[in-house]
């Protein structure tokens, strides 16, 4: 008697407007999204964004371009840019797609990193 195991799929389906794209289900991309996820966050977080300042404009465009290329593979970026040519609009779209794949990775029976564990306790003390 054979055992037979129903596989999920190696990914998570990401569509974005007219794009898809997949967050692959390795080892790898698991733990560049966790070790990332946090690191962009507070890099993001420490820039004030003022529509005016194309510094600034400048500097949140490269670390998105970092995070959606991490995230959804070389050249991501650019493809969701020319859909999307707003840096405002792509930040508040980049914190929907972590926080996305975050619940995936959860519901897919993942379990949170040491990162994750320490930020919700630090979170749910301050209230």
């Amino acid at each position: 008697m054979a055992i037979k195991i129903q596989t999920e799929k190696p990914h998570i389906p990401i569509e974005f407007g007219n794009l898809n794209f997949k967050f692959d289900l390795t080892d790898e991309s698991i733990k560049a999204y966790r070790e990332n996820h946090i690191k962009l966050q507070k890099d993001l977080e420490g820039i004030n964004i003022d529509e005016d300042d194309e510094a600034a404009i400048e500097q949140v465009r490269d670390l998105l371009e970092r995070g959606y290329d991490l995230i959804l593979g070389k050249g991501a970026f650019k493809k969701i840019y020319q859909e999307v040519p707003s840096v405002i609009l792509l930040l508040n779209y980049f914190e929907q797609l972590m926080n996305g794949i975050g619940e995936e990775l959860k519901k897919r029976g993942f379990k949170p990193s040491a990162q994750e564990k320490a930020r919700k306790y630090l979170a749910n003390k301050k209230k």
